[in-house]
């Protein structure tokens, strides 16, 4: 090592300026999104995890099932003989303070013991195991329990709840069954308001006991006619008593169906002229193949031979129906038998008829003929097929309009019937009322009060549970698998241990970042965001070579970060510029020979007389990226075998010469490390005014450390997102100790679309995709 190289490699080193362009750009609350998005699978694990546990707790959990029945407070109760008549029972009445006594009493009364036992001996559920949760393992033995004790089972399970400005009370009921949820709440109510009827009233006086019995009669005959209506309504599935809704639903089918069998029709007759002419075309073909049958005998005159060509090829260009001019089957068997008819015409002059070779000829030519015929038939058996398929399905449509119009009549038949049924059922509804309205009025007379409270809305059967609560416990159990998996997606950005950034190679690696280059591939650019004002057309075409991106593709992003780093290499050394530059990783793969191709292209692209050098003596690269595979190079000239420039290679960049490897050497080490090579790189400082080196990774060999200290400085290639930051601190700590001069750090294979603006200009916002990991 010379002494101007020992004091480049003992001055401190000094960290250069970046230009403006690439100053860091602090991550904003995007930038970190997208790194958690690029960790989605993670955290979408985790809420699944997180939804699953939760579901297998929702299932384990008994359904409960809430009825509901609305029950009407009136204060004021109708008096049937007059304003003039005091009621004896004012009970309900007077001031607000009263009042509100009055309905917290009656919300009390709702769910008190007496009530409760009412319903259960009503339905007897003191001899239901299943009301009484009594596990199936123990009802072979079980017996009734008190009524008192089903009671308090009862009051546990209900709730009463006051709607709010209104004089409404909502009768809840809770159990594992929905149907006996719907029971209970509406025999509560009942029960409820009938003890309170009987606690107005009292007994029933002698003179309405004969409008009882008539209402007993009218009820049933009310509910005859219900039944009869309803079992009607079940029998002929009727959900509305609106017909015209349903007559215009059929009238849209039967329109819809008349326009498809239209449709159909039309389509049949379309395929029928069409199979009718294809049918015609096969029956002119077979004509006139059958008419020139002798033709085709092998061992044929010439003249029957040729009136046989003539009768196919006249065959073929009578298939003008489009399903033959479609067919690319008959378009290949065409050009097949214009070859074999071409091969046949250049053997008749030189042999007899029965010549084997001619007859071979002869037999693959009429070979084609065959097959033409074949697929001319095939053609007009899949015509056929489809206009019987079209048939069929003309049927069908026809099949559906007929049933649509018999739907049609059989309606208008169950709407009469419907009407009358209705009108009996209104009929008896009425005289119903008109019974229940004298009676209620007799017993008014009679005692001078009514019932200040009715049934509102009776309990619909439940159809889902409200326990569990499974949308918010699933939404709970998402929102922690979401927090957990964002947590866990923290951990493994945190636990991720390669070199991603710019701030990981100079806070971390305490090293000068020269710039990035973005991950290419041979898909081209055209999904890549164009530069402002830069880009040619020749960016939308595809690459060929990725490793010479810079060359052919001048206006691409890649260019113009290879363009940016070369800059950052002048300002790094601007009183004297690096003339002999090593480019190593520290690992193979993470594209050193990439980034040398692509820095020696930009020097050269500079005006400047540069030399790439394929020091990799163990695993050449560079001769393989220019197409190149000489006998002779780097090698061949330390050994004394050519000289240099018999083992230089010109190239179609300009200002840019390679020195391949040549032979690959039992001994790379010494050689790298012999007198020749120093003489060599001197006579190539002379000639040249940028050196590039590729040399081979230095933790996989120790070739690259040999070559650092015989050069003016190493720029080491990291791969973002693959290459350890362990593993490039080990490199930089090594070269360090040697004495060799690290000019920076280049980031390779960037996805730009991962950490946005942070990586290059604000100008910019490329996001290629690819693979330059040579």
């Amino acid at each position: 090592m010379s002494s101007a190289q020992v004091e480049n490699a003992a001055a401190p080193k000094v960290r250069p300026e970046l230009p403006v362009a690439q100053a860091e750009v602090q991550p904003s609350v995007i930038d970190q999104l997208k790194v958690l998005w690029k960790h989605r699978w993670i955290i979408l694990a985790g809420v699944a995890v997180a939804l699953c546990v939760d579901a297998l707790w929702v299932l384990r959990q008994p359904k409960i099932y809430a009825a509901t029945t609305v029950v009407q407070f009136e204060p004021n109760p109708p008096r049937p003989l007059g304003r003039q008549v005091e009621e004896l029972d004012s009970s309900g009445l007077g001031s607000y303070w009263n009042m509100r006594e009055y309905y917290e009493t009656q919300y009390r009364v709702a769910r008190s013991r007496g009530v409760a036992e009412g319903v259960v001996r009503r339905l007897g559920l003191q001899h239901d195991p299943d009301f009484m949760n009594v596990p199936r393992e123990r009802r072979q033995g079980w017996r009734s329990t008190s009524i008192a004790e089903a009671a308090n089972a009862l009051i546990g399970r209900v709730r009463v709840e006051p709607v709010k400005e209104s004089r409404l009370m909502n009768v809840i009921v809770e159990d594992r069954s929905p149907r006996r949820a719907q029971l209970l709440a509406n025999t509560l109510a009942d029960v409820y308001i009938q003890r309170n009827l009987d606690h107005r009233l009292g007994a029933t006086r002698d003179a309405v006991r004969w409008l009882s019995n008539q209402l007993d009669d009218l009820r049933d005959n009310l509910s005859r006619s219900e039944d009869a209506l309803q079992s009607f309504r079940r029998e002929h599935n009727i959900v509305s008593e609106n017909f015209a809704d349903h007559r215009n639903i059929l009238g849209n089918r039967i329109a819809r169906l008349s326009d498809a069998l239209t449709e159909s029709q039309t389509r049949r007759f379309g395929l029928a002229a069409r199979v009718a002419e294809i049918q015609r075309a096969e029956r002119d073909v077979s004509r006139l193949l059958d008419d020139a049958g002798a033709g085709a005998d092998l061992g044929a005159g010439t003249d029957e031979r040729a009136r046989w060509h003539r009768q196919v090829s006249e065959a073929m260009s009578r298939l003008t129906a489009p399903e033959f001019l479609s067919s690319g089957v008959l378009s290949t068997l065409r050009t097949q038998f214009e070859s074999a008819q071409r091969d046949e015409a250049a053997l008749e002059p030189r042999y007899l008829p029965r010549a084997l070779e001619l007859r071979a000829a002869r037999a693959r030519t009429n070979n084609v003929a065959l097959m033409f015929r074949a697929e001319v038939r095939n053609i007009a058996g899949a015509a056929e097929a489809e206009l019987r398929s079209v048939t069929r399905s003309e049927s069908n449509v026809r099949s559906e309009l007929n049933m649509a119009q018999r739907q049609a009549v059989e309606l208008n038949q169950q709407e009469m019937i419907y009407a009358r049924l209705a009108r009996e059922r209104e009929n008896h509804a009425k005289l119903y009322g008109i019974v229940l309205e004298r009676a209620t009025e007799g017993n008014l007379m009679r005692d001078l009060q009514v019932n200040n409270m009715s049934v509102l809305d009776y309990a619909l059967l439940p159809v889902l549970p409200i326990k569990p609560r499974v949308a918010v416990s699933l939404g709970v159990g998402a929102v922690a698998g979401l927090v957990l998996g964002v947590l866990a997606a923290l951990l493994a950005v945190q636990a991720d241990r390669t070199v991603r950034s710019r701030q990981d190679i100079e806070e971390i690696l305490h090293a000068t970042c020269l710039g990035y280059l973005p991950a290419v591939s041979g898909r081209g650019m055209r999904n890549q965001y164009k530069y402002q004002y830069g880009d040619t057309p020749q960016n939308m075409s595809p690459i060929e070579n990725v490793d010479l991106v810079v060359h052919s593709h001048p206006s691409s992003m890649v260019a113009e970060m290879a363009r940016g780093i070369r800059t950052n290499l002048l300002f790094s050394a601007p009183d004297k510029p690096f003339q002999t530059i090593m480019v190593s990783s520290a690992s193979p793969r993470e594209g050193k020979t990439f980034t040398a191709v692509t820095l020696a292209i930009t020097l050269a692209q500079s005006g400047k007389r540069t030399v790439l050098i394929d020091a990799d003596l163990r695993r050449p690269r560079v001769h393989r990226v220019f197409g190149e595979r000489p006998p002779v190079g780097l090698t061949s000239v330390l050994i004394g075998e050519a000289s240099l420039d018999e083992a230089t290679m010109d190239l179609e960049v300009p200002n840019l010469q390679v020195l391949p490897c040549g032979p690959l050497p039992p001994n790379p080490a010494e050689l790298l490390h012999s007198q020749k090579f120093l003489d060599l790189l001197a006579l190539l400082r002379e000639k040249y005014d940028r050196i590039v080196i590729d040399s081979p990774p230095i933790n996989a060999v120790t070739d690259g450390l040999v070559l650092g200290p015989q050069t003016d400085g190493v720029v080491l290639v990291l791969r973002a997102r693959q290459t350890r930051r362990d593993h490039a601190a080990d490199v930089l700590r090594q070269f360090r100790s040697l004495g060799t001069r690290v000019i920076g750090c280049v980031l390779n294979s960037v996805d730009m679309r991962d950490e946005g603006p942070s990586y290059y200009y604000g100008k910019y916002d490329y996001s290629p995709r690819g693979d330059n990991a040579a």
